[in-house]
């Protein structure tokens, strides 16, 4: 009886947490880590607010203008970031990878909305100060799509010859190099 009143508890817990995150959410307010460029409030009377970070968001809306209209590529903004203006995280300071440039290029919450949870569905209009505005959001998506194109696979010699005698399907072959 005690274990089943403690798992009702746990379940009560969890119930309690996701109403709380929803509601945070209706409320327009972002209830996880402030993504870069945006910093959290420490204020008890304006708990989850996301705010400008002052240091970062001109730099990030610089990245989408680059890549909007200057059609950049990642690596072209990584080195800018890196090299150029020694930019870092707020935590961690840390420097940005080329996968996180293209996370934070693909991120809605800069244009002011946000799904939470993560591709779920459910989108909301933010409370927060949107960094750029829709339309550049946009330009950058067409921009991204046509740099994210794989390049021409290699053809390797006889891979056309052999098939699979159970299921019929031509053996393929990869390059692998040992590191």
């Amino acid at each position: 009886i005690l274990c089943s009143q403690a798992k009702l508890d746990n379940d009560n817990k969890s119930i309690n947490v996701k109403r709380g995150l929803k509601t945070r959410c209706e409320m327009g307010l972002w209830p996880a880590p402030a993504p870069t460029g945006y910093m959290k409030e420490k204020r008890l009377d304006r708990k989850c607010e996301t705010l400008i970070d002052p240091d970062r968001a001109p730099i990030i809306k610089k990245m989408y203008e680059k890549v909007a209209y200057e059609k950049w590529s990642g690596r072209k903004i990584y080195n800018w970031l890196k090299f150029e203006l020694n930019f870092k995280t707020a935590n961690g300071n840390k420097n940005l990878t080329v996968s996180n440039i293209y996370m934070i290029l693909e991120n809605h919450f800069y244009y002011g909305v946000f799904e939470y949870p993560k591709k779920s569905g459910i989108w909301y209009q933010g409370k927060h100060t949107p960094i750029i505005t829709k339309e550049l959001f946009d330009m950058v998506q067409s921009q991204v799509k046509s740099l994210t194109v794989r390049g021409e696979s290699k053809e390797f010699a006889f891979t056309k010859l052999m098939q699979c005698g159970l299921c019929g399907s031509g053996i393929t072959a990869d390059e692998k190099f040992k590191k």
